[in-house]
């Protein structure tokens, strides 16, 4: 259910429901103030008929009262509907009010009380003097009062049934008034193209939407900044498997053409190498493709430095024995631990593996590799011919591999080692050594990250 027709309804159910209880406030209101105005006038004449009374006295016996007939203009006044009785002390009944005749004399009643008259529910009343014994009953139709009420409820009632629709559509348009920027929004949204990164104008929405654009437009940033990640390792991919698959495709065919035993024997070699390189690609655009819709940036078990390590140096030593190079973990004193870290072992495992395989693919044969672990970082040398320093910034963009490189590799290796660093809060860091002028190695260098 839409947001407006939600609010439509909330209005057509709590404007009606608002006018029923103001309705019936009013009715009880009006009720108790009609009840307490005629109750006020009942008890006042019988204090006045009272003392009349006790005034004048009790006519003799056999002498009858009789009260005179309204004469003149009479208004809209009913006098059938209130009525007027006395008793004198010997319970002769004087007649003063002919209305009166029916009411009955209630020996010992005291106050108001709801008696039927004549079949005719009737408020009576009763008074008795204390000095003369008379008694004075003053009486009124209980219809009278139901009649006033509803008088005045229907005078209340009959504007409101003309009003309350009128009011229920200026509400309603109110609302849809109020919520067009949010259909306007809606349709922009639906009308967009997927493609287009320009952000929605946050000014041209109400303020309550505009923390919505806002969002919206942060959302919409960063999907589009993944889709653009996801374009670009595409075509990066794509750009990058033709070659090896293009040299795999010669080389088999080569292999499938050969007659010579020896040239048969070197083209299976070279599609060996190939599907070798090929593997390793594929497996890298992989972990970058799962790092890079990875955001996790907190974790909760803390670092296993010498598991991840050997787990780590296992993977690479396939390669150290094909190029005959050592490989050496050094560690701190006892006592002191490696670089405490909370992060994923397997995510960590994967930055050391792709960083011990790229120093033992460009360590000469026969050489080094040595990975330190120290109390604030963990440094990785290895005694290449390391890389020229206007190249080192470029160090870690996807498939960058410096010129002039013999070894095979992807250009990805760097990109994961960095990606899964800056998850973990670190930075990497490349220098080439030197001595006497003279290259003598590489070095790369993880520690905590400055805005760590």
């Amino acid at each position: 259910m839409t947001l407006q027709r939600r609010l439509i309804i909330a209005v057509l159910v709590a404007a009606p429901f608002a006018w029923l209880l103001t309705i019936g406030v009013t009715y009880l209101r009006a009720q108790q103030e009609i009840n307490e105005l005629y109750d006020t006038d009942m008890v006042r004449m019988a204090e006045h008929m009272s003392d009349l009374l006790d005034v004048f006295g009790a006519p003799p016996p056999g002498r009858q009262v009789v009260a005179a007939s309204p004469t003149g203009d009479q208004g809209q006044a009913h006098l059938g509907d209130q009525a007027v009785a006395a008793w004198l002390a010997d319970g002769r009944a004087l007649r003063i009010d002919p209305d009166g005749d029916p009411l009955p004399r209630q020996p010992g009643v005291q106050g108001f009380v709801n008696t039927p008259v004549e079949g005719v529910s009737w408020r009576v009343y009763y008074l008795e003097s204390s000095a003369s014994a008379s008694r004075v009953a003053v009486g009124q139709r209980l219809g009278e009062r139901e009649e006033l009420v509803s008088s005045y409820l229907l005078g209340q009632i009959l504007p409101w049934l003309f009003a309350l629709p009128l009011l229920l559509l200026m509400l309603i348009g109110a609302v849809r008034q109020a919520l067009k920027p949010v259909n306007v929004l809606s349709m922009a949204l639906e009308r967009r193209d997927p493609n287009d990164p320009v952000p929605i104008d946050p000014e041209s929405a109400p303020g309550e939407l505009r923390p919505l654009v806002l969002a919206m437009n942060q959302l919409l940033g960063r999907v589009a900044s993944a889709i653009e990640h996801e374009r670009n390792l595409t075509a990066d991919a794509a750009h990058e498997l033709r070659t090896p698959l293009a040299a795999l495709h010669a080389q088999w065919e080569v292999a499938q053409r050969a007659t010579n035993p020896d040239e048969r024997s070197d083209a299976q070699a070279k599609v060996s190498i190939g599907l070798e390189r090929l593997n390793r690609l594929v497996s890298q655009l992989l972990a970058m493709s799962r790092l890079e819709s990875n955001s996790k940036t907190s974790f909760s078990h803390t670092a296993n430095w010498p598991e991840i390590s050997g787990s780590a140096l296992s993977d690479s030593l396939w390669l150290a024995r094909r190029k005959n190079v050592d490989v050496e973990l050094l560690w701190p004193d006892d006592g002191i631990p490696p670089l405490p870290l909370a992060g994923d072992g397997h995510l960590l495992g994967l930055m050391l593996r792709n960083l011990l395989d790229n120093a033992i693919r460009y360590s000469p044969h026969a050489g080094m590799v040595t990975m330190m672990f120290k109390p604030d970082g963990i440094v990785v040398t290895d005694q290449g011919p390391g890389v020229p320093a206007a190249l080192q910034q470029r160090l870690g963009d996807r498939f960058f591999r410096a010129p002039g490189q013999q070894e095979s590799g992807s250009g990805l290796g760097l990109s994961i080692a960095l990606r899964v660093a800056h998850m973990h809060g670190l930075s990497i860091a490349f220098e080439n050594l030197r001595k006497d002028g003279q290259a003598t190695g590489f070095q790369v260098t993880i520690s905590r990250s400055m805005t760590d």
